[in-house]
């Protein structure tokens, strides 16, 4: 067989050209195997190495080892960046292998074996054991990949999380407290572990200082009332959070609630009052540029600036140099403004654009350590994060 030749063919722009290539590897089978993964990894083939890589996958088990070793091997970082992407491809028809591979000398095929697991969601709950092991890996990486595929897999491994929590290893254990949390969130502790949580909430707040949000969307209001804040916008489930956690809370990039489609629209984080103001910082309160939840944030400024008299709304995109304002006042929308820099990467001022006779409550992205603060801060669901349906990925 001329393996030069397919490899030639195999390249080809054509699909005509490269599908009978195609073919004739996976009727090789093993034998083509080395041919195709020394094409993956010379940056000169002219083989396009995202197809090699794809062919070697849909070869299946005869590739797996072959790309295991290339992975395991010491190789420069564009040929072992493609083996990863590789191996990361290989799915449940290799179970025992990706067991085995968990256990691997190279941390770098562990990684890539908890990667594949994680891919496999709750298809990997047989493997939940294998990866806790893997909480306590020298490898920090090794350690973050089998913590992304326990939370992957989801609640079937809270019950061994919290054993570990329990009775150890004591090295897995802050681990696996971290990973409870991502994947159940205050609610899937133990009680013991809750009752730490909500210790360490309070020396958190007690110590607490505002930051600027600019990538978060928020309201603002006059005055402290949380409490009035939680009836008129209808938000549930009120706990204490700090500043830091609750705006991650509020984008969605740490989540306590249950799966669903858009977590950065499920919670909000509710400020201690700051300067004069309390915030209610969320992807619900104030999503700019999507008219679906427009309706939604004009009715809760409305609402707002009924029972406090006034209400803003911000939303900053600093990364695109976007920025949107609104205020409503005795329940009624006053004015909006929107402020765009023509380079996506600008920088802009995100009060451009409101006039001196409109007046600015607070800005956001100027709040620091130096602002005024009193009281403490809430982590709350929203309407949408306590009724709607949950994620099917999930």
């Amino acid at each position: 067989m001329d393996l030069d030749g397919l490899i030639r063919d195999l390249a080809a722009p054509d699909e005509a050209t490269w599908k009978p290539a195609w073919d004739a590897f996976l009727e090789l089978g093993g034998a083509g195997v080395d041919a195709l993964v020394r094409e993956l990894l010379d940056e000169q083939s002219p083989l396009d190495w995202a197809r090699a890589g794809s062919l070697l996958r849909e070869l299946g088990d005869p590739a797996f080892c072959a790309v295991r070793d290339a992975v395991a091997a010491d190789l420069p970082e564009e040929p072992a960046r493609r083996a990863r992407w590789t191996f990361g491809g290989f799915r449940g028809e290799h179970w025992d292998r990706l067991l085995e591979s968990l256990e691997h000398p190279s941390p770098d095929v562990r990684a890539c074996a908890a990667l594949c697991l994680q891919r496999l969601r709750q298809g990997a709950l047989p493997a939940s054991g294998a990866l806790i092991r893997l909480l306590g890996d020298p490898d920090e990486n090794v350690r973050r990949r089998a913590a992304w595929a326990l939370e992957a897999i989801g609640p079937g491994v809270l019950d061994e999380l919290r054993e570990v929590r329990r009775s150890g290893p004591a090295a897995y254990r802050s681990a696996a407290f971290n990973t409870i949390m991502n994947i159940g969130g205050p609610e899937a502790l133990s009680p013991e572990d809750e009752m730490l949580w909500r210790r360490y909430l309070g020396a958190k707040a007690a110590a607490d200082r505002p930051q600027s949000i600019w990538e978060n969307s928020c309201f603002a209001v006059p005055g402290s009332d949380q409490e009035g804040i939680l009836r008129t916008l209808d938000f549930s489930d009120p706990s204490p959070m700090y500043f830091d956690l609750g705006l991650a809370v509020a984008d969605g990039s740490w989540w306590t609630a249950p799966p669903v489609e858009h977590p950065d629209r499920a919670e909000a984080f509710i400020t201690p009052e700051l300067d004069g103001w309390t915030l209610i910082v969320s992807g619900w309160c104030y999503p700019a540029w999507d008219e679906q939840w427009y309706a939604q944030t004009r009715d809760a400024l409305r609402r707002l600036s009924a029972r406090f008299g006034t209400a803003w709304g911000f939303a900053g995109r600093g990364y695109c140099g976007t920025a949107a304002w609104a205020f409503a006042e005795n329940g009624d929308i006053a004015w909006e403004r929107e402020v765009t820099d023509d380079d996506e990467w600008g920088e802009i001022d995100p009060t451009e654009g409101i006039g001196a006779d409109e007046p600015l409550g607070i800005d956001p992205t100027e709040l620091s350590e130096e602002t005024p603060m009193r009281g403490s801060g809430l982590r709350a669901l929203t309407p949408y994060g306590r009724d709607a349906p949950r994620h099917e990925d999930a």
